[in-house]
This record gives structure tokens, C-alpha cells and sequence, in this order.
């Protein structure tokens, strides 16, 4: 899997128009990687029928790599349009998702895949999946790969970079390393895991999850105030008085 994922990441090298080696300096010699064999049981396995999925993330590195062994379905990947998609498994398939670091060092030409997994269906039996994820030197620093210019105008053609219900954490100027942006999404995605080993870093977290659930509240706020609001197919502008009025829709 070390070979065929540095194989792949030389393939998307090599689509965005740079050289094979373009992605090279980001691992080390003997790179270490994770594996891991997950087990979601049915729920009906689980007390009062409870799911234990994996609610929607981003993966940190550059890419991983899913074998879904059972034909369950569970897997979905966020489209542009924001809508949940099933990934089915196929055999003699992997599902390969992008992630944050490839986003950062291509600048947002390559989008990081926003994903979740849902529990099997009652009766269905556990669902097991084996993911890799392709490993990044924690020491390398936020350089971006240059990606040519033909390539950035085509990713502007395309508009939007689209919606997801995961926000982007490596972002460039914030970390001096990728090791510190990886951490930091670990905590994120893990706050169990952060309350006993890094209080101080979940702490900071959640304090800016706070000031970013304020500001979009804010920003819906005025965008409600802002906007024309069309009522028996007629456009009728929101006045001075009837501004500050929150229009429940159905």
C-alpha cells in the first residue's frame, strides 16, 4: 500500500501538470503510514438501537484508501451541491478519498473529501472497512507545489469550491508543519482523546468553534435582513419595519 499510494499521488502530480516527483519531498525515507480494521456493528447489535457511525470529516494527510469488505452500504461522500452520496463497495475496488494536506500544498486545487459512515441496518450484520492512510513527513513545512496556471484557471472555471459541513483546518500561515495541523485535526475529530491528553489545544478548539458558530449565525442574521422575500409570486422587498423579522420558510 506504500507503493501504490505513492504511485497514485505521483498520478495526480502528473494531472495537475507537474512532474512525477512533484509531491516527493513530503515524505520521509521510510515514511510510516496507518492501517486500521474497523468494525460497525448492525443496530440491532447496539443498546436501544443506537448507530456508531463516524459523523462527516476530512482526512489529514495526502490521500487514503478504503476496502469496504462487506457488500453493506455505509460510506457516503459529500457532492458540491452539499448532498450526501453512498459509495458502494465494489469488488476488487478501493475508494480513494483526498485529504486536508493535498488541498493545502495544491493551494485548493485538489479538494480534501468531506465523508461520514453510517451504521449497518438492523439484521444486516456488522460492517467492516479497512482504511489506509497514506503517511507525510509531520516535519514538512506548508510549501506549496506550483501548480501551473492552465491548471489554476481551470479549477476558477469550475466556480464555487462548493459547500461541505466539514470546515478546512490546514490552512497555510496558520502552522509552521504539517505535524501541527494534523494534531490539531486529531483533537478535533477525537475530543475524548483531547480532554485527558491535550486540554489546552481542545480548549482552543472549542473556543473558536464558538466564534465561528456566532459569526455564521451573525452573517444569517443579515443575509435574512438583506434579502427580497417573495410572497404569492410577487417580489415584495423587506421594508424598514419588517426588517429584524425572521420568516420561518417550509
Amino acid at each position: 500500500m506504500s507503493a501504490l499510494s505513492r504511485e497514485f499521488t505521483s498520478l495526480i502530480a502528473e494531472a495537475l501538470g507537474l512532474p512525477a516527483t512533484a509531491f516527493n519531498r513530503f515524505f520521509d525515507k521510510d515514511q510510516q503510514h496507518k492501517l486500521k480494521i474497523v468494525k460497525y456493528p448492525d443496530t440491532a447489535s447496539l443498546p436501544g438501537h443506537q448507530s456508531q457511525g463516524v459523523g462527516p470529516h476530512k482526512d489529514s494527510m495526502l490521500t487514503s484508501y478504503l476496502l469496504q469488505v462487506p457488500p453493506h452500504t455505509g460510506l457516503q461522500a459529500q457532492n458540491l451541491a452539499g448532498a450526501w452520496i453512498d459509495c458502494p463497495p465494489l469488488k476488487g475496488t478501493l475508494v480513494v478519498a483526498i485529504g486536508q494536506g493535498l488541498e493545502a500544498l495544491t493551494s485548493g486545487v485538489c479538494t480534501s473529501t468531506t465523508h461520514r459512515v453510517l451504521s449497518p441496518q438492523a439484521g444486516l450484520g456488522p460492517r467492516f472497512s479497512v482504511p489506509f492512510f497514506q503517511g507525510v513527513s509531520y516535519d514538512a513545512t506548508f510549501e506549496s507545489v506550483e501548480v501551473p496556471e492552465a491548471t489554476r484557471e481551470e479549477k476558477r472555471r469550475m466556480g464555487r469550491a462548493g459547500r461541505s459541513d466539514v470546515e478546512f483546518t490546514f490552512e497555510k500561515g496558520r502552522w509552521g508543519h504539517l505535524g501541527e495541523a494534523t494534531l490539531w485535526n486529531r483533537v478535533k475529530s477525537h475530543p475524548d482523546v483531547g480532554e485527558r491528553w491535550y486540554p489546552e489545544i481542545l480548549g482552543k478548539i472549542r473556543a473558536e468553534q464558538t466564534k465561528q458558530a456566532a459569526e455564521e449565525k451573525q452573517t444569517t442574521k443579515e443575509q435574512v435582513n438583506g434579502e427580497d422575500f417573495r410572497v404569492d409570486g410577487l417580489e415584495k422587498p423587506v421594508d424598514e419595519q419588517s426588517k429584524g423579522t425572521v420568516i420561518e420558510a417550509h
